[in-house]
């Protein structure tokens, strides 16, 4: 039922006048055509200053803090949470009351490998140790897979209704493999390798691509590192590296946060990627797009990236292992 109008000073003196005398309360009520000339004389100094709290709530203030609770850092959905309570609420109440509770806001999970003790001790331990390591003679790698239609996971689309529906692949969809390594003095390489890379691949890719690196800068002590990946850490790739006199750098597990390659190779290597997206129905060869924009990698870049590097490993040491804010 809608609201009606409070009065003005006008109505309310007429009001007054009227109900001075016992007649006058009985005509107001006999020709009152709105609530309010029966209500306002009953107390004329709170009139108008009752506040309205609307429909009373579903759930109490109780139950309220329980619902914030069950979603407070959880991937739990409305519905969820709704089918926990004993209250027969719906699920856009669920919603409102964390939306209501004003510390509870939806944001996207942020990617970060999920750390045992055992690597955080690791991560500590290997953190302490570099703590003044010249970087500038530390040869960072790393591998990296671009979808030429999507990230993995990729569902979501602005479609045009005026157009035909775009389909989500099942398999294949075109993809490169990207073997990346830089130090302090720029790019070392920027190779193309198989998506399935066995032990023996990536020796053939070092001795390829990092071995004459090495030896053109044999004096300056270079020291390579690498992730813990099989092909990286089996038996045979190391009896391959102790050959090649080729000297390692002891890297903890579960530490992408740590490898500057990780994000480095994003922003160039992603405007490439983006320029064989645009010719993917086969007018040009992915590669021969790709690494004029991937191959842009100079010292001043390097050198920041290594600085980024230098901080990462002192916040390792502050967090006790933990996960920097990379």
């Amino acid at each position: 039922m809608p609201k009606s109008t409070q009065l003005d000073n006008t109505e309310k003196a007429v009001i007054y006048s009227t109900t001075a005398c016992p007649i006058g309360k009985s005509l107001v009520k006999r020709v009152a055509q709105d609530e309010l000339l029966t209500v306002m004389p009953r107390n004329p100094q709170k009139y108008g200053t009752a506040i309205d709290s609307g429909r009373h709530r579903l759930l109490s203030v109780q139950a309220e803090r329980d619902d914030c609770r069950k979603a407070s850092n959880s991937t739990k959905s409305a519905n969820q949470i709704r089918s926990e309570i004993p209250e027969n609420v719906s699920k856009t109440t669920i919603l409102r009351t964390i939306h209501r509770s004003g510390r509870l806001v939806n944001t996207p999970m942020k990617a970060a490998p999920r750390l045992q003790q055992r690597h955080k001790n690791e991560r500590l331990q290997i953190a302490r140790s570099n703590m003044t390591t010249d970087w500038n003679k530390i040869i960072f790698s790393d591998e990296k897979k671009f979808n030429l239609d999507g990230p993995d996971g990729y569902a979501h689309y602005w479609r045009d209704l005026r157009k035909d529906p775009k389909s989500k692949r099942n398999f294949g969809g075109g993809s490169l493999m990207v073997w990346a390594a830089f130090c302090g003095n720029g790019t070392v390489a920027l190779s193309f390798i198989g998506t399935r890379t066995n032990s023996q691949d990536y020796q053939q890719l070092l001795a390829q691509h990092l071995l004459p690196y090495l030896r053109r800068r044999r004096r300056a002590n270079m020291i390579y590192q690498q992730d813990n990946a099989s092909v990286h850490a089996s038996n045979s790739t190391l009896a391959w590296f102790a050959a090649k006199n080729v000297v390692l750098l002891d890297w903890p597990a579960c530490s992408p946060d740590l490898n500057p390659v990780e994000n480095f190779m994003v922003s160039p290597c992603t405007k490439g990627l983006r320029e064989c997206q645009a010719v993917y129905n086969g007018q040009r060869s992915e590669k021969e797009r790709f690494v004029p924009s991937g191959m842009v990698w100079t010292s001043h870049c390097c050198n920041h990236s290594l600085a980024a590097c230098r901080t990462g490993f002192f916040e390792v040491a502050q967090k006790q292992g933990g996960i920097t804010h990379y």
